[in-house]
């Protein structure tokens, strides 16, 4: 093995990026360590051309930060695929919907659900500005949803997208394929 190779293994297992296929490992909890591993990674390999791969496994986290992270891979110039394994949760969905080329393998799976806030004991005004801002990101998480959905089944309402979302709703690649979740069911495609 070259010590090139081993430079960019050791660069993968430590910073979570495979400089020769412009990859990025995001794996764990949707949260600032995710996030700074998103950001440095993606500022880098879009500084070059060529496509870029996330390999994606989260059982979610923070809807904030998910935010952030669509941000950086909506705004990338060069075109992003995602690519799912194992299991991809809540917050993590949102990323997904951000890449311009969204795969699933064929072991992996979606849940989606519009999350739960936990809203403090607080002063009674604070908590009515919470669940405010709860009420705020509910709207943009369906939004995302729905500029993909729609995208295969024009018809798609709000209100079938709110009662799918009422529960927690598991979606394997098939389904997701259908409902235009996802471009792509395994990693080949």
């Amino acid at each position: 093995m070259s010590d090139k190779l081993k430079e960019n293994i050791e660069c993968f297992h430590q910073h979570g990026v495979f400089i020769p296929t412009k990859t990025i490992r995001l794996t764990g909890d949707v949260d600032e360590d995710m996030f700074d591993t998103a950001l440095c990674n993606l500022h880098s390999l879009d500084s070059t051309h060529g496509e870029i791969t996330i390999k994606l496994m989260s059982d979610g986290g923070s809807l904030s930060i998910a935010r952030g992270i669509f941000d950086l891979v909506h705004n990338c110039k060069n075109k992003v695929t995602i690519i799912t394994y194992g299991e991809v949760s809540s917050a993590a969905t949102i990323i997904l919907q951000a890449a311009d080329n969204r795969i699933m393998t064929t072991n992996s799976k979606l849940m989606l659900h519009v999350g739960a806030e936990g809203i403090p004991m607080d002063h009674p005004r604070n908590v009515e500005k919470l669940f405010e801002q709860h009420r705020i990101d509910e709207k943009w998480l369906e939004d995302k949803y729905l500029d993909r959905i729609k995208e295969k089944k024009k018809r798609f309402t709000r209100q079938k997208l709110k009662e799918m979302l009422q529960w927690d709703r598991y979606i394997f690649p098939k389904e997701a394929l259908e409902y235009g979740l996802i471009d792509g069911i395994n990693e080949d495609q």
